[in-house]
């Protein structure tokens, strides 16, 4: 059904999604999921002189669980969680499956002077500032 340019059920469910999101994400043990259902863990990020700085709660994870990459000027992570294997569960309130987040960087990093950390549940991902890239001359050779 539509009036004009609103579309309203459409409208309607994306909002209740929206709002679905917002409340969950607010109670413990709910993470907010994108929308393929894949779970965002939750990002701190602060700056530096030098630096920005990123904190990223994945308790529970191995190392092999998690993937960074840098490409041109976005940050991607992602990974699995994987649930223990050999038991039932009982109550789940930490997510399972994949995650991911993604991130536009609005200052030039250098990528070969990235450092994560992964310690007591917390990926720790430190982008240092790379000099601003200016135009650059080309000088041109007559034959």
């Amino acid at each position: 059904m539509t009036f004009g340019d609103w579309e309203v059920f459409g409208d309607l469910t994306r909002l209740r999604r929206s709002l679905n999101g917002h409340s969950e994400a607010g109670r413990p043990g709910r993470y907010p999921t994108d929308q393929d259902g894949v779970w965002v863990p939750p990002v701190d990020i602060y700056e530096e002189d030098e630096a920005l700085v990123l904190l990223v709660d994945l308790p529970g994870l191995t190392r092999d669980g998690i993937d960074l990459t840098i490409h041109q000027d976005s940050l991607t992570l992602e990974g699995e969680r994987a649930a223990p294997d050999g038991c039932a569960s009982i109550r789940l309130e930490r997510p399972m499956g994949r995650f991911r987040r993604s991130f536009r960087m609005r200052m030039p990093v250098d990528p070969a002077s990235v450092q994560a950390t992964y310690r007591h549940g917390v990926l720790r991902i430190r982008l240092p500032r790379s000099a601003p890239r200016g135009p650059t001359r080309v000088s041109v050779n007559v034959k």
